[in-house]
């Protein structure tokens, strides 16, 4: 625990640019790439599937991890490390990490497999709505990554105090 402690400051930094990077990735894939779907052609969507999911999955893997495992180190140091400050914006944190992990297994995984077969409009829409709840979920993430800084910040500058000159 005293180890988690004394390093909570990268612990913060790395979770909110670990998680500011998934936001910004989510909501570019959601604006920029999912709906491009559309428009790739019916002969070549197979292998633009497939490419996709090999290419995205290796560019969030390394940050998602990140922003999973500083949570998780987070969530220790709020709730058994009794840093009270911390608690809520890491819950709520939590709660939109959860959010968008039932959302990619358990509906743009599957949407992507079927996908995989060909385009079909039904689907798309199916992975388009429920990635538009992840963004959301992420952006819940990314305002309570910021917030967390912010509070650590603010507890920072009450527990310095003012200084004297010597």
């Amino acid at each position: 625990m005293s180890t988690l402690q004394r390093y909570i400051r990268p612990l913060l930094i790395a979770h909110l640019a670990s998680t500011l990077f998934m936001v910004g990735l989510i909501w570019t894939i959601h604006i920029v790439h999912y709906p491009l779907f559309a428009h790739v052609g019916e002969s070549t969507y197979v292998a633009f599937q497939s490419e996709h999911v090999n290419r995205i999955g290796k560019l969030l893997f390394v940050p998602w991890l990140t922003e999973g495992l500083t949570l998780l180190g987070i969530l220790i140091l709020a709730f058994l490390g009794n840093n009270r400050a911390l608690r809520l914006p890491v819950f709520l944190n939590g709660v939109g990490m959860a959010i968008a992990l039932v959302i990619s297994g358990f509906w743009s995984a599957p949407a992507h497999g079927d996908l995989s077969d060909g385009f079909d409009a039904a689907i798309h829409q199916r992975l388009m709505n429920a990635n538009l709840v992840r963004s959301l979920a992420w952006t819940l993430c990314g305002i309570c990554a910021v917030w967390l800084v912010a509070r650590l910040w603010s507890t920072d500058v009450r527990n310095s105090g003012p200084t004297t000159p010597s």
